[in-house]
This record gives C-alpha cells, structure tokens and sequence, in this order.
C-alpha cells in the first residue's frame, strides 16, 4: 500500500477553489433585492348555516319541524365505520334521522323514549369548515366537539361529533 504524502500547503488550485465560492457568496448578498414579505394569511370565516349548539336537547320531533324531513343516509357513509359510531355503550343502534340543512350532513341520535336529540354528527372532511358552517366554537361549556376519524384510514377525518355538557 502506498499512500501519497499530504501537502501541509493548499495548492493553488485549492486556493483559487476557494476564493471564487467565497466571492460567489459575498457578491450575492441581496442587496440589491426588495425585502422580503412574508404573507399574512389571516383566519378565513366562514358563514354559519345552520346553529348546532341551538338544536342541541331539542325533542326529535322539533327538529323535525325546524329541519324538514329526515333524509336517507348516502351510500358513501353507510358503512362500519358511520355504523360502528352511532352505537350506544350497551352495544345497541340509537334512533338516528339523518338531516340535510345549510350543506350539512346531520346525524341526529336521540332517546327513543323521551324523544330527546342526545347528539349530533356532522360529515365531513374539513374540521374548520364544519365548525364555521354549524355556529360552533371551541372551549364553550355548554357543549363538547370531537374529531370522527375513519377506521380505514385514521389520519382521515369523518366528521365532528357534538355531544352537550348539561
């Protein structure tokens, strides 16, 4: 094996390597550019169509009155996964109408038995757009909302679940 001996010096085209990408940087300073603004992108609103959080406790018979008749659910959400969220804690499918309102997809589950709307679950991909059109706001005490994600995909987002506090 033989090894070629290091220069303890740069050679000169080492030298001329570096001062061209030292001047390369120097003489690209930028100066000579506007500055740069990043752009603000500010909260986009979005209109409420339909206020959730007043329908919420209502016996199902007025929001019958209020929503129109209940609407077939789509064959893209009937499957498990709809199904699998609309079951009680004992195993058993809730009464469940489905309503369409202010292009909103509501699943309305209540207590067959004191007719009350127990709660809502609103399709959809889009969390921001979803509480902006159903008059929703996070950290109030009167209700609770949460994310619905697929089974099949559980970065996916189904819809958001509103469930009452009181």
């Amino acid at each position: 094996m033989s090894f070629s001996p290091r220069r303890k010096r740069p050679g000169p085209v080492r030298w001329v390597a570096a001062l061209s990408s030292g001047l390369g940087v120097l003489s690209c300073s930028g100066s000579h550019e506007p500055p740069r603004v990043v752009p603000r992108v500010g909260n986009v609103q979005v209109a409420a169509t339909t206020d959730v959080p007043a329908l919420l406790g209502l016996p199902i018979d007025t929001l019958r009155h209020r929503l129109g008749p209940p609407q077939p659910l789509p064959k893209q959400f009937a499957s498990s996964e709809v199904g699998a969220q609309l079951h009680t804690a004992r195993g058993r499918l809730d009464s469940l109408l489905v309503f369409r309102t202010g292009g909103l997809l509501l699943l309305a589950t209540y207590n067959a038995q004191s007719r009350r709307v127990r709660d809502f679950l609103l399709l959809g991909h889009h969390e921001d757009s979803l509480m902006g059109r159903a008059h929703l706001r996070a950290g109030t005490g009167r209700y609770l909302v949460m994310p619905v994600f697929r089974d099949s995909r559980s970065f996916r987002l189904l819809g958001l679940r509103v469930i009452p506090t009181k």
